[in-house]
């Protein structure tokens, strides 16, 4: 009987375990008591995440006009939501950093979720679309499910990333397993308890062709189709892969579409090196 989702992500969940770092500063950001130099001395006393942190502050990203040298300066000048979502972002990319780059081609599932992720967050600014905070993290996360799958199943997940032209990942998910590998995506991030306005976007874009979808769900239904078109030149086409009816929903032109993917082009490098993803 094939597996559910759901299935693949419980065992995923026993696999891939979640820092215990990632843990601890998450119950430290949902106290009110914590102080910032509390949590900074916690993140101090774990060199990785650490670095990650002050490589993503420092990124272009968010384009700080000083060098950011410290924890304490960090926390303070992105504030507390925003180290939430890094944190976040450190804590489930550090769960997936030991896998066997032989089975899955990781420096392609990473390029395109983090181009999605950088998608995502530069045309929900440029257009201000509305209760998009978390969408960086929708972005990066929507692809996961096929890191939980190549665990159980890793020849279905060889067979789904052969895509050509004629056949879209996700079309070609569908046809294998039932799903897409964003439902196993959403299903693992449920069981980490992350937020729902990370989680439900994932869950719900592929369905955009099929039904009136909130903002954060179409917009991450764009990027990922961008991603995929961008980390592949000349498989597919810009305009059929990506609906004009969706674009228009969310009032995305065409030039939108250009400056987000040459946005993205500038910083995926620098924000690929800052994650423990290798």
């Amino acid at each position: 009987m094939p597996k559910t989702p759901v299935e693949f992500a419980q065992t995923a969940q026993e696999l891939c375990v979640l820092p215990d770092i990632y843990l601890k500063l998450t119950e430290m950001l949902a106290n009110d008591q914590c102080s910032i130099d509390d949590i900074a001395k916690v993140v101090e006393l774990e060199p990785a995440i650490a670095a990650s942190l002050l490589k993503i502050a420092n990124s272009a990203m968010f384009n700080f006009p000083k060098q950011i040298d410290s924890i304490n300066k960090a926390l303070i000048l992105l504030g507390l939501s925003q180290v939430k979502q890094l944190v976040d972002a450190y804590g489930v990319t550090a769960a997936f950093s030991g896998l066997n780059p032989d089975i899955a081609d990781m420096d392609k599932f990473w390029e395109i979720s983090v181009e999605c992720a950088l998608i995502c967050q530069f045309l929900a600014r440029r257009k201000k679309i509305a209760n998009t905070e978390t969408i960086f993290l929708s972005g990066l996360f929507h692809n996961l499910g096929l890191l939980a799958i190549v665990h159980d199943a890793p020849e279905v997940v060889k067979f789904c990333e052969q895509y050509t032209a004629s056949e879209t990942p996700w079309y070609r998910q569908q046809e294998k397993l039932g799903f897409t590998f964003a439902d196993c995506s959403a299903a693992l991030l449920k069981l980490w308890q992350l937020p729902s306005s990370i989680v439900m976007p994932i869950k719900n874009f592929n369905q955009a062709f099929q039904a009136e979808l909130d903002a954060p769900s179409n917009l991450l239904y764009v990027a990922s189709r961008l991603a995929v078109f961008n980390s592949h030149p000349g498989l597919y086409s810009k305009k059929t892969i990506v609906g004009q009816h969706i674009l228009d929903s969310l009032g995305l032109t065409e030039e939108d579409v250009d400056a987000a993917i040459e946005h993205c082009n500038e910083q995926a490098m620098e924000l690929l090196a800052a994650f423990p993803i290798y």
